[in-house]
């Protein structure tokens, strides 16, 4: 059951989180001011089918439902884990709304929930709906727009490249017949990329793409770039005269690296230039640090394209949630 504030139990009350003192208490206070979590869960009151004429057993309530997904990325945690933590711990159940005596959902209810999300294609809103809201508290600061993009290993096995289309690999659930491979230096992966794009300033996601690993980081440089920005800075893999010319038709200012090509090396006044450079762009760092660290979603062990993705959005929301969050800390 899940309760307003103004209907909590004694016992709700003697218990308050707040009371603790703890470090996990004192963020998740903080992440309920920093949005109003109404709207993301109108966005997903659709995926509720009872009433209907599909019928179907009553749901979880989806403030609930949302917050622990949330919570679940912000900790790197298991299906099983979220349950067992949501179970245990007084600050998740207070950040919930889940009242002491009511026991969580279980783990296969928050599975088949992120399915229904996955196949809604709910996430996209979802994002936009968080950076509205951050957007329209001045969290973003849009002087300069870092774009980067970073590996998301397959925890499956490698499929080889004659029997990915195969429909034996297809139709079969122990297989990723979406992810790819490719070779970055002398190692090959198997598995993902998530590219964003940073507001170079707040350290923000304004944007995030997913795509198989076999795709190459420049092929997204126009979607991830902010216009709003008029600053745009990446790594080499980004260097494009296209992608120059247009910057200086439009007025913006070109802070991708420069790239070494055969038998045209980098001048002494470009590899000054990009280790300049390097000192900005290495902000992007930043994000991936904390999602392969702390929220776990560098490894793709789901078995498709949509599901994997639902982990790397949720990263990117609970990233910019905890970023706003240190912002308010820092300027309230």
């Amino acid at each position: 059951m899940i309760q307003k504030d103004n209907q909590r139990t004694l016992a709700d009350q003697l218990f308050h989180p707040e009371k603790q003192n703890t470090k996990t208490a004192a963020f998740l206070t903080r992440m309920e001011s920093v949005i109003d979590w109404g709207p993301l869960v109108k966005i997903i009151a659709g995926l509720d089918q009872t009433g209907t004429k599909k019928g179907g057993r009553p749901r979880h309530h989806p403030m609930l439902m949302v917050k622990s997904l949330f919570l679940q990325h912000f900790y790197g945690l298991s299906a099983p884990q979220l349950e067992e933590q949501l179970n245990d711990r007084l600050s998740f159940q207070h950040f919930v709304g889940l009242s002491l005596g009511n026991k969580a959902p279980d783990f296969t209810s928050f599975w088949k929930f992120k399915d229904e999300l996955a196949k809604a294609g709910l996430t996209d809103r979802l994002f936009e709906e968080v950076n509205r809201q951050l957007s329209g508290k001045g969290f973003f600061v849009r002087k300069g727009s870092i774009i980067d993009a970073t590996m998301v290993e397959s925890t499956n096995r490698t499929i080889k490249k004659k029997k990915q289309q195969s429909q034996s690999v297809q139709q079969n659930p122990q297989y990723d017949s979406d992810a790819r491979s490719t070779k970055k230096g002398n190692r090959y992966y198997f598995g993902y990329k998530g590219h964003i794009g940073m507001d170079a300033e707040s350290k923000l996601i304004n944007k995030r793409i997913f795509s198989p690993a076999n795709h190459h980081d420049s092929r997204y440089t126009e979607q991830l770039a902010d216009l709003k920005a008029k600053a745009l800075f990446g790594d080499k893999g980004y260097a494009d005269d296209r992608i120059k010319k247009m910057a200086r038709e439009f007025g913006w200012f070109y802070g991708i690296q420069d790239k070494a090509y055969r038998n045209n090396p980098l001048s002494g006044s470009q590899k000054k230039r990009n280790r300049k450079f390097s000192r900005v762009r290495a902000a992007v760092e930043h994000p991936f640090a904390w999602m392969k660290t702390q929220s776990k979603a560098l490894k793709a062990s789901a078995r498709s394209q949509i599901k994997n993705a639902l982990i790397f959005d949720f990263s990117c929301m609970c990233w910019n949630l905890k970023q706003a969050g240190v912002l308010l800390a820092r300027d309230p």
